[in-house]
């Protein structure tokens, strides 16, 4: 997954996040990816929250417009969740 962010310039704008969250859903093996993963790819070095916790806020609303659009769903605990009203830990899976 890590090779996926280096062969593109990353936006951290929304739309540029909303970018991201479709080629990680693409790229990736997993039915569903959690929103830490996004923004650490986003943000870069895992080891260094400074750089990508600051990326989360906007990435829930990335991902909460690709949910309207219905592009992407909220998972939590197994169940659909509305991604802009969730708290806790939020994974994202494509709609079917």
């Amino acid at each position: 997954m890590q090779k996926i962010t280096q062969d593109i310039k990353l936006n951290k704008s929304v739309e540029g996040l909303e970018n991201l969250i479709r080629l990680m859903l693409d790229k990736s093996g997993n039915e569903t990816i959690s929103i830490t993963e996004i923004a650490v790819r986003a943000g870069g070095d895992s080891k260094e929250p400074k750089k990508w916790k600051p990326l989360i806020r906007r990435i829930k609303l990335a991902a909460s417009n690709l949910q309207s659009s219905n592009v992407v769903t909220g998972v939590r605990k197994g169940k659909k969740v509305d991604i802009k009203t969730t708290k806790g830990v939020i994974r994202i899976s494509k709609v079917p």
